[in-house]
């Protein structure tokens, strides 16, 4: 009899643990659309901001605010999901030109390097990537 108590204890734990478990999980994915799309909206602002500054601008690429702009006006309109795409592209885009700045910036300094030791800069081939 003392088994079987035992184990109905530990079946009711395991129940009440999983029922538990999917409450927490509910409420986490109860977090609103409108909560979501505002938290990728704040994610893309921060990363134009952060492109901006780190590269007065020309790392931004053309697109990117537009598409900020779109994510922040189906936001207002309360088009969450739209503006999560959007937000979300707008961040991707604002990281990439980010990466791609500073992969430009490394690469002309290495072409500058590479001048400097040699005295010349032969800007055809290193443009065609023969240096």
């Amino acid at each position: 009899m003392r088994k079987t108590n035992t184990f109905a204890k530990l079946a009711g734990m395991i129940v009440a643990g999983a029922l538990l478990m999917a409450g927490c999980a509910g409420q986490t994915s109860k977090m609103s659309d409108a909560e979501k799309a505002e938290q990728a909206v704040a994610k893309a602002e921060a990363a134009v901001k952060k492109t901006r500054t780190e590269t007065g601008d020309v790392g931004l690429w053309k697109s990117t605010m537009g598409i900020l702009g779109n994510a922040q006006a189906s936001l207002e309109k309360g088009d969450y999901q739209a503006a999560a795409e959007a937000a979300n592209e707008a961040r991707f885009q604002a990281e990439r030109g980010l990466a791609q700045y500073r992969e430009e910036k490394k690469e002309w300094s290495l072409a500058v390097k590479k001048a400097s030791a040699n005295g010349e800069f032969n800007e055809a081939a290193w443009v065609s990537g023969e240096e």
